[in-house]
């Protein structure tokens, strides 16, 4: 039993480890102005869906596995406002959702790729503009404290993870209005910036995701849609 989730948790890891490498190496990628790092990026994703699919099978089968074992593990004896991430059971679903997340995060990663690696944006524009630096800059840590709450299973970052992402939402949509009408680009150029804007935006998002999950798995709370998330999980801590 306890190899199963220990064989799911850290194939979970080793999934958000790739997640990270590739939003580090796309972010390279265009601060070097290398295309090469940008197909890297593209090959590696195989990586990531060929764990995907592993990690919901794994959970799959973890589910139906705690579900059988609750009373061996003495779950049902055990009030549910302190089970909480204890619980195989919570764990194994909390995992379909993080490995959701990550795949998706992947896709948008792998769109930017793409974007960036036709070259029709014009060189150096990145570097030459403050706002998209930001926005890269942002969503990298974005990630990365997304991975290491995940691999810590703890939700401590949550609350920077809330502000980083709308300073981010914030840079995306500036970004969208400066370029819009920028007379130095094309109708095509325009459109592969663009998607990139919101690939990086929506990888954001499901940073975001991953920290509201580990809220879930450690407190029971689902924080999703909240007008004032931060507020409800500091809450949590002093209570």
């Amino acid at each position: 039993m306890a190899s199963k989730f220990d064989y799911l948790r850290k194939n979970l890891y080793a999934m958000a480890e790739l997640c990270l490498e590739q939003v580090l190496i796309l972010d390279d990628a265009i601060e070097q102005e290398n295309p090469d790092l940008a197909k890297q990026v593209i090959e590696r994703d195989d990586l990531i869906d060929s764990l995907e699919k592993q990690n919901d099978n794994l959970s799959q089968n973890a589910i139906l596995e705690a579900i059988a074992n609750r009373n061996l593990l003495g779950m049902d004896q055990i009030d549910g406002e302190v089970i909480l991430k204890k619980d195989p059971l919570r764990f194994a679903l909390s995992s379909i959702r993080i490995n959701r997340s990550l795949e998706r995060m992947g896709d948008q990663i792998v769109n930017c790729a793409t974007c960036y690696r036709r070259g029709l944006i014009p060189k150096g524009f990145f570097r030459q503009e403050e706002i998209l630096d930001k926005m890269l800059s942002r969503v990298v840590t974005l990630v990365g404290m997304a991975v290491e709450s995940l691999v810590e299973e703890k939700n401590r970052f949550y609350g920077s993870v809330h502000t980083v992402e709308e300073e981010l939402n914030n840079l995306c949509h500036s970004a969208f209005l400066k370029f819009v009408l920028d007379p130095r680009l094309d109708k095509n150029q325009f459109a592969d910036l663009y998607r990139m804007i919101l690939g990086i935006e929506r990888a954001g998002d499901y940073a975001v995701n991953i920290a509201e999950e580990l809220v879930r798995l450690n407190t029971g709370m689902d924080i999703r849609h909240l007008s004032d998330p931060v507020q409800v999980t500091e809450k949590t801590k002093v209570s």
